[in-house]
């Protein structure tokens, strides 16, 4: 009778989502490559190319021309400076990759904007067809507004593209709402600053949030500038709290002014709990 082989766990290949560089300064890297350069350049035993190679560094803020230089003068290196110079060329290569990603979407988005087809894009985004061109692009859409876990897949695009809508949908909504209360807003940031021109609250010379208020309260033009004044009036009310933590004087000196307060922090701040 045949032995019957028996199955192990079946394995499954986990596709993690591709990772980007961040918090490394490109322009350090740059620097640390041709300080590896210039210091073996100054060894006994240096050719002069590598001397002579130093002379026509491109400047560290050229990071495509850093690379194309350091890749023609890598031979210069040797041993642990060859390593570490080569891998820096790796990571000032991958920066580039990630700052072009965003220029180029925002150059497709310009181009669709003033009307180019997809099949005058298709050639510039290097495919050979309609879909081709528009499947790079949600893709590369992807890379640069979606989170962490997305992949640069359709399925990805269009769960990003479904999420900017129902973000953009939440966004108006909330507007709308907060341009409904805005005559409620303007009335309590009016109370706050008649209370701040009669120094009645405790604020401080260096106090940023109350002058913006004071800037800004008249020129409230569209639903997103007064939906903002709320927020501006919310960071005015809290910064002026903040202030009687450090120091020994009341938020408001009179009842006046603590009641447009209280009025303003009801209306912009969430309940507060015992």
């Amino acid at each position: 009778m045949p032995r019957t082989r028996k199955k192990g766990p079946e394995l499954t290949r986990t596709r993690r989502p591709a990772q980007r560089l961040s918090g490394i300064d490109p322009h350090a890297l740059s620097a640390r490559l041709y300080e590896l350069h210039n210091e073996a350049s100054k060894r006994p035993d240096a050719r002069d190319a590598a001397q002579e190679a130093l002379s026509r560094w491109p400047g560290d803020a050229a990071f495509y021309n850093v690379l194309l230089w350091a890749q023609q003068h890598a031979e210069h290196l040797v041993g642990q400076e060859a390593q570490e110079a080569s891998v820096l060329r790796v990571q000032l290569s991958q920066l580039l990759r990630e700052r072009l990603d965003p220029v180029q979407l925002r150059a497709v988005e310009d181009a669709r904007a003033a009307g180019a087809t997809w099949e005058r894009l298709a050639p510039a985004l290097a495919v050979d067809s309609v879909t081709g061109a528009f499947n790079k692009a949600r893709r590369l859409a992807v890379t640069v507004r979606g989170l962490a876990e997305d992949r640069r897949s359709p399925e990805a695009a269009r769960a990003l593209e479904a999420r900017i809508a129902a973000e953009a949908l939440e966004r108006q909504r909330r507007e709308e709402a907060e341009d409904a209360r805005y005559p409620l807003v303007q009335a309590a940031a009016r109370r706050v600053l008649a209370a701040y021109e009669r120094s009645e609250l405790c604020t401080q010379p260096e106090d940023y949030w109350i002058t913006e208020l004071a800037e800004v309260i008249d020129d409230r033009t569209n639903p997103l500038e007064r939906a903002n004044l709320a927020l501006i009036l919310r960071n005015a009310t809290a910064e002026i709290y903040r202030n009687t933590r450090h120091t020994d004087r009341e938020a408001a000196a009179t009842d006046e002014a603590g009641q447009a307060l209280e009025a303003a922090a009801s209306l912009t701040h969430p309940p507060r709990t015992s």
